[in-house]
């Protein structure tokens, strides 16, 4: 097997939903951290930010994926690959089929966040913990092993776990908010590029590494949250003397 020398952060978050970065800001994070091979924008609901990313790619050393985060009936689904907007609200069955309808990859994202109302209805009400041969069925190509935003200690080895039990490919990310998030939550591939990122997923040769955020950066996220719900967004920063300052990479 090939060493996986590829590293990606394949969820990240900018102001356009609830990010506090524009999405100028979170590419130029990740220039600067440097080690990063490949990175996917995954806003909630919407592929605008994304596709303005990737329409940026020559830009940067490192490969663009348009993404989003789709809110469905029984958790959250990462979509990479995609460049049209999933409809929400959805059950996860419809939503793994829309991604792969666009010719993306669907990955099951931070399984067991209970603290978020819709992953918890999913646990709850699904019981797909105890009967995970329905996220098989579903057709799902990854499970999000390893998300660097988790707050409830231990989730993210039940996360792993949970991998194991299905058989299905794992990925991590960071779920950065901020710029001094990226590069918390690294999925490992063989090869350095987005399309040997896709293969491995697809042949099951990805792992995964991480740490959570740094405290800092926990506390400028719940200090300045917001949720961008205008269909509108800024991709560049626009130089606000009253916005707050720029956050040190750290991770």
């Amino acid at each position: 097997m090939t060493t996986p020398s590829g590293r990606a952060d394949i969820h990240i978050h900018t102001r356009a939903s609830d990010g506090l970065y524009t999405v100028r800001e979170m590419l130029d994070a990740v220039a600067t951290v440097g080690t990063l091979d490949v990175i996917a924008i995954t806003d909630h609901d919407r592929v605008d930010s994304a596709l303005w990313a990737y329409e940026r790619n020559d830009e940067y050393t490192f490969d663009i994926i348009p993404g989003t985060e789709v809110t469905n009936k029984d958790g959250h689904i990462l979509g990479l690959w995609v460049t049209e907007k999933i409809p929400n609200g959805m059950p996860y069955k419809d939503t793994v089929d829309a991604i792969h309808a666009q010719g993306g990859l669907a990955i099951f994202a931070h399984p067991f966040h209970i603290e978020i109302p819709d992953v918890r209805n999913g646990l709850l009400k699904r019981g797909y913990w105890r009967n995970y041969e329905q996220l098989i069925e579903a057709g799902f190509d990854a499970i999000e092993g390893f998300n660097a935003a988790s707050v409830i200690p231990g989730i993210n080895v039940l996360a792993q776990y949970f991998v194991k039990r299905t058989g299905l490919s794992v990925t991590g990310g960071s779920d950065a908010h901020t710029t001094g998030s990226v590069n918390c939550g690294i999925t490992h591939f063989p090869g350095k590029s987005a399309d040997d990122l896709r293969q491995a997923i697809l042949n099951g040769t990805t792992r995964v590494s991480g740490h959570k955020w740094h405290p800092q950066e926990i506390y400028k996220y719940l200090r300045n949250k917001q949720w961008n719900t205008s269909d509108n967004f800024h991709p560049e920063p626009e130089n606000d003397p009253n916005e707050h300052k720029q956050a040190e990479v750290v991770g």
